[in-house]
């Protein structure tokens, strides 16, 4: 009997503690592109060929988590990287939305852009102290 108390304290202890579940989806011009929910560098990417990213059209970012209590007072930032890891845009706004005259420049000059996203707490001081990874969400590739 101790034994199935002190499991099921656990499960409940390692789930309280786990990672918030979340997905995203990447829509172009109101065509989903990719879509997942899981972090996973090698998987998660998506080819795209110039055609498809027509002038004046809609770049978003979606995404959603189930935010536990703790993390109600951070923001979420997502930010869109080169091959070479230099910024090319990070915004607070989700979902973010861009101009694919911008996403299709990004894909002529790299070829391949990666798109994370990261929390950090509202509060400035806060945020200093705390160290936060950021989550790989896809890589873009231009065919």
């Amino acid at each position: 009997m101790k034994n199935f108390l002190f499991t099921v304290l656990l499960f409940f202890v390692f789930s309280a503690f786990s990672q918030d579940n979340a997905e995203w989806k990447i829509i172009l011009d109101k065509k989903t592109i990719f879509s997942a929910k899981q972090e996973d560098e090698q998987r998660n990417i998506d080819t795209v060929c110039l055609s498809d990213i027509k002038p004046n059209k809609n770049f978003t970012i979606y995404y959603s988590e189930t935010i536990n209590h703790s993390k109600k007072s951070w923001k979420r930032i997502i930010g869109i990287y080169n091959e070479a890891d230099k910024e090319l845009i990070r915004k607070e706004a989700v979902p973010l939305r861009l101009n694919t005259s911008q996403i299709r420049k990004w894909l002529i000059d790299n070829k391949k852009i990666k798109i994370y996203t990261w929390s950090l707490p509202k509060d400035p001081k806060e945020a200093a102290r705390v160290r936060v990874r950021r989550v790989h969400l896809c890589t873009i590739v231009l065919k």
